[in-house]
């Protein structure tokens, strides 16, 4: 299953999307953030991850902007409508989506792109990936950007990423944060190959308890947070029998 610049396949228990824009970097469209949000909305109970990734060189070089298209002098509300909502839904999904979401990140991860790879919630990356958050450049705020990664990401590192418009190699992110392993390019797909295997081989319904807890828990007192963890593993315990 495809649209034309997101590719979908089902293999098993696996989603995988595929960002197929090469000639531009996979630079996200308003149609391709759709058509993600729409793939992870869309998820049934038989998925039990989904990988992410780009075709071509690239994971995402950044998003088409869509302000050209608003007129010579467009108002707060439509800026907001047209230009911030469209992907802070994506990240949301990203965060919302029920199972683990695994990003495989090649070549440039910049700007939405940078946010999309670390919202996941693991984020393999080659050994010659660049990530960057470069939206100063245009005197832009990129107040969006920094709302997928706050929480995830070390303040101070994000501060820096932003105010310094500086690319960030794969090493440097590993030790930020930003992502979990770096691997040697040529081996990238088959070290998130043995990810997945490992991750399959477990059910849905305890991959989701720990995607759920991972999400509900650090925003909870440590009461509820103990609350929620027995909930959990009962749930997944009592889903056997």
């Amino acid at each position: 299953m495809s649209t034309e610049q997101v590719t979908l396949r089902r293999v098993g228990d696996l989603l995988e999307i595929v960002l197929n824009r090469p000639q531009q970097g996979n630079s996200l469209s308003r149609e391709m953030g759709d058509a993600v949000v729409a793939a992870l909305a869309g998820i049934d109970d038989s998925v039990k991850l989904v990988r992410l990734s780009g075709s071509g060189a690239d994971f995402c070089a950044g998003r088409d902007s869509p302000m050209p298209t608003l007129g010579p002098k467009p108002n707060a509300e439509l800026i907001r409508q047209q230009v911030a909502l469209p992907p802070l839904a994506l990240y949301d999904a990203v965060k919302a989506v029920p199972v683990p979401v695994i990003a495989v990140v090649r070549g440039r991860a910049i700007g939405a792109g940078c946010a999309l790879a670390c919202v996941c919630d693991i984020t393999l990356a080659a050994d010659d990936a660049e990530f960057r958050i470069s939206e100063m450049e245009r005197d832009i705020p990129p107040t969006l950007v920094m709302a997928a990664l706050v929480g995830r990401v070390p303040l101070k590192t994000l501060s820096w990423m932003v105010y310094s418009q500086a690319s960030v190699s794969a090493a440097q992110a590993r030790e930020a944060g930003l992502v979990q392993q770096v691997v040697p390019a040529a081996r990238l797909d088959e070290e998130a190959g043995q990810l997945i295997g490992t991750m399959l081989g477990n059910s849905a319904v305890s991959l989701r308890a720990v995607k759920q807890y991972l999400n509900l828990a650090p925003e909870m007192s440590a009461q509820a947070a103990s609350g929620l963890a027995a909930h959990l593993v009962s749930t997944a315990l009592s889903s056997r029998f």
